[in-house]
């Protein structure tokens, strides 16, 4: 895949996503979600010190989005997002 493409469908995937980031309303939306996080920061080839991060609080989201806390997953959310962006 070339970059340009790359940062194009990692953008559309902030664009897209940003509402569900708010307040996912079921479980199966916030691990929706944390997929297609984990898919964002796979195509972008982060670091392996970053994706060990990323992978770790992709966890931390899953267990919020199994508890029901969706308001704590999409915090986790937000960081995540940041943190992939930055890369």
């Amino acid at each position: 895949m070339s970059k340009p493409f790359i940062a194009i469908a990692v953008l559309a995937f902030f664009t897209t996503s940003a509402v569900l980031a708010e307040a996912p309303a079921s479980p199966e939306d916030c691990l929706k979600l944390a997929f297609d996080i984990a898919q964002a920061a796979e195509n972008k080839s982060l670091p392996n010190e970053e994706l060990d991060k990323v992978e770790e609080m992709l966890m931390k989201m899953e267990s919020h989005c199994d508890a029901r806390q969706f308001t704590e997953a999409a915090a986790v959310a937000s960081d995540l997002k940041t943190m992939i962006a930055k890369e």
